[in-house]
């Protein structure tokens, strides 16, 4: 049960905030200005209340200012639906703040579909953000979560917003993953890394999305009902044979062979003549750098997965291959890895 408030000091008064003193003056110590007001105009000054209580920790008064702009809000929300959609917000940033995720999750997710029935766009952005920030940090993806990342990966798509888009896609391609959607999770993995190649500070996103298409390559049981490698992970196997041939050049072999490995990682799904080609190329160049280095074990494994995929493709690019890779010629390796990922934009692989 809430307790009334004890009245308010002059030293009171004088020690609250400004945006405090002015909402008490309106709301509470003089009731001709309150009658004056709109229930829109109380509503959205409790509901900024809400905000700025939080900002300062304060989260028992954000928490009665916000819910009681809900409830009048939700009393205008036929008619005045970004109102609602605006006191959601600022109540899930006090629910994200005080560590309540799941309410924060659950404002957030209103606040989009009011803010979106009433054209508010500047609220319906901050809604999605700050909602995928929330499941980012672990909330489960419930129904209406996976219906929320649907909408909101198109919306902000079509708002040409990549980082919000891109974000969007990694949870609604695990979403896929763990419904047992394999390709349409990998179409949209794919996405991710094509959205993310040119973005800062994106790098433990794409390898969050690496690990994901990795899980989805091993869900596939007959690599023949596996669809083609999409343009992004041809993009991403093409830098990482770049990154390895540099790491040749100067001598850093174990990169080199990290490099490689995870790039033929990426082509588990390969399915096309220049991807297999691509894959014997790595294999047979990571043997010779494996036996540089004494590694017997690692050759011959090596050595026995490059000739079983020598063995697929036509005699004439086989000799092409391992004339190539016996003399470690990286330029070609790196001009091949290049065409394919080429090769894939034309053809237009992935969403």
């Amino acid at each position: 049960m809430m307790t009334e408030a004890p009245d308010t000091t002059a030293a009171d008064f004088l020690n609250m905030p400004a945006y405090e003193r002015v909402a008490r003056f309106a709301l509470v110590d003089t009731p001709a200005v309150r009658r004056t007001l709109s229930d829109r105009d109380v509503a959205s000054v409790l509901g900024s209340l809400c905000l700025a209580y939080a900002q300062e920790e304060r989260y028992d008064e954000a928490f009665a200012a916000g819910l009681r702009a809900r409830r009048i809000a939700r009393g205008l929300a036929a008619d005045d639906p970004a109102l609602l959609g605006h006191v959601l917000l600022n109540l899930g940033v006090a629910h994200s703040q005080a560590d309540d995720l799941e309410k924060g999750l659950a404002a957030y997710l209103e606040s989009w579909t009011h803010a979106r029935r009433g054209g508010d766009e500047e609220t319906l952005f901050k809604a999605g953000a700050n909602a995928l920030l929330a499941l980012e940090a672990g909330r489960p993806t419930g129904e209406a979560e996976f219906a929320f990342l649907q909408e909101c990966r198109a919306v902000f798509e079509a708002a040409d917003r990549e980082p919000e888009t891109a974000r969007a896609s990694r949870l609604l391609g695990e979403a896929l993953l763990d419904r047992g959607r394999v390709t349409d999770a990998i179409a949209v993995l794919d996405r991710v890394l094509v959205l993310t190649e040119s973005l800062g500070g994106a790098r433990s996103m794409r390898r969050e999305t690496t690990r994901l298409l990795l899980e989805a390559d091993r869900r596939i049981g007959d690599p023949a009902d596996a669809p083609p490698l999409g343009p992004g992970v041809l993009r991403e196997v093409r830098a990482l044979v770049d990154d390895g041939v540099e790491s040749a050049l100067r001598g850093i072999v174990p990169r080199t062979r990290t490099c490689f490995s995870r790039a033929l990682a990426l082509l588990e799904r390969r399915a096309r003549p220049r991807e297999r080609l691509l894959a014997a190329f790595l294999l047979l160049v990571g043997a010779r750098l494996a036996f540089h280095e004494d590694d017997e074990p690692a050759t011959i494994e090596l050595m026995e997965r490059a000739g079983r995929e020598v063995e697929l493709i036509k005699p004439s690019p086989a000799e092409w291959v391992k004339t190539r890779a016996y003399h470690l010629d990286l330029g070609a390796l790196s001009t091949l890895a290049r065409n394919a990922a080429v090769s894939a934009r034309e053809r237009g692989s992935g969403p």
